[in-house]
Formats: C-alpha cells, sequence, structure tokens
C-alpha cells in the first residue's frame, strides 16, 4: 500500500472509532427515553422514578455531549414533589386519563390525526429495518417510545460499523423526529399548567430533539 494510502486509511481508523462511540453513547440516550415514555410500574414512587432517570441522564449526557441539565433538574422537582405518590399517577394525568392533555402519537402532530399515512409509513419503516414488534407493548406504530426505541436500536447498530443503519437513523429523524419532538415539548409545556409532570416531560422531549439533531449532522 502506497505511503498516502497507508497515511489515509490511519486517520480513517480514529474517525470511525470517534462515530462509534457518538452513535453508542446516542444509542443509550434514545433507549432510556423510550424507557421514559412508557408507562411506570404501578407502585413505583415518583421519588425512585425520576431520581433513577436523572441519574442515569446526567452520565449519558456526559457520554453523548449532550447538556441533559434542564431535563435533570426538572426530574428532581418532579420527585420532590409528590416524593411517595405513584409516578404512574402522573404519567396517566398527563398521557392516559381522558380527556388526554397530551398524545404520545405522533400523527396527531404531523397530520392531525390518528393511524394516518405516517403510521404506515413508521410501520414499513420498522419492517424494513426488521424491528420485531414487543408484544408486552401495543400502541399504534407512531408512539414516541417504540420511534426512539427504533432510533436506538439503529444506532447500536451504527456503533458496531452498520453504515447503512447510520444513514437509515439520519433519514429517520429528518422524516420523523425533527418534526414531532418540538410539538410534544409545547404540548408538554401547556399541560403543566394543571399536570406538573409536563415540565419533566418537556425536558425529555427537549432532549429527543436534542439527540436528532447529533444524528443528523
Amino acid at each position: 500500500m502506497p505511503s498516502a494510502q497507508r497515511a489515509s486509511a490511519s486517520a480513517a481508523r480514529p474517525e470511525a472509532a470517534a462515530a462509534a462511540r457518538e452513535a453508542g453513547a446516542l444509542a443509550e440516550l434514545f433507549l432510556t427515553l423510550a424507557a421514559a415514555f412508557v408507562p411506570p410500574p404501578a407502585e413505583m414512587p415518583a421519588r425512585e422514578w425520576c431520581s433513577a432517570l436523572a441519574a442515569d441522564l446526567e452520565e449519558l449526557g456526559e457520554a453523548a455531549a449532550i447538556d441533559t441539565a434542564e431535563a435533570v433538574a426538572r426530574l428532581h422537582e418532579s420527585a420532590a414533589a409528590a416524593p411517595d405518590a405513584p409516578w404512574l399517577v402522573e404519567y396517566s394525568g398527563l398521557f392516559l386519563v381522558p380527556p388526554v392533555r397530551v398524545t404520545l402519537n405522533t400523527g396527531v402532530y404531523l397530520e392531525g390525526g390518528l393511524a394516518g399515512v405516517s403510521a404506515q409509513m413508521l410501520a414499513r419503516c420498522y419492517a424494513a429495518a426488521g424491528l420485531e414488534r414487543n408484544e408486552r407493548f401495543r400502541d399504534l406504530p407512531d408512539h414516541v417510545a417504540i420511534q426512539l426505541e427504533f432510533l436506538g436500536a439503529l444506532l447500536e447498530r451504527a456503533s458496531r460499523g452498520d453504515a447503512e443503519a447510520a444513514a437509515m437513523a439520519a433519514e429517520f429523524v429528518a422524516s420523523f423526529v425533527d418534526h414531532w419532538a418540538e410539538p410534544l415539548r409545547d404540548a408538554c409545556l401547556r399541560a403543566a399548567a394543571v399536570a406538573p409532570a409536563g415540565h419533566a416531560f418537556a425536558a425529555l422531549a427537549d432532549l429527543a430533539r436534542a439527540g436528532a439533531e447529533r444524528v443528523a449532522r
């Protein structure tokens, strides 16, 4: 191999290793956010749920070079507000109890309704990537948690050198996450007037937006 080619290959190796580390850190962030947007265990108190997530986000923010301070602060506020109350009560007050204050089905933000074209497109994305549906979590394909988990799975593949998965993750962000993260954040902030946990989930939605920006770079 000519010396110029050897030098180019040597320079590429550290760059590839750095890209793999970044993809891995972002994968962990998105998988953690996905778990945060599913209903928590019924009896888990707010203090335990919020404190554990805050600790995870502090560590993940450092690894992914993303500022998680706002989310961590909001989670600690939520833990202090009702430390022994089940976090499921707070979650349900935002996302489950009719009339639902904030929807986690992003077709509402993208198209103004449920089970539309975007949900069908998402289902095709999951199938194309070979994602198997978690049968324990039954919801439409456009649920925030399903999308974030999918993005995390793609980035895990990218961290192992899968260039196609990296490209798919960037396309997924541009087609979907970029379009609903901010409306979801704003909906959570509006709901926070009557459901204070909205502040914490708004900060989590903003973290999803920040992570998506990194994926799209």
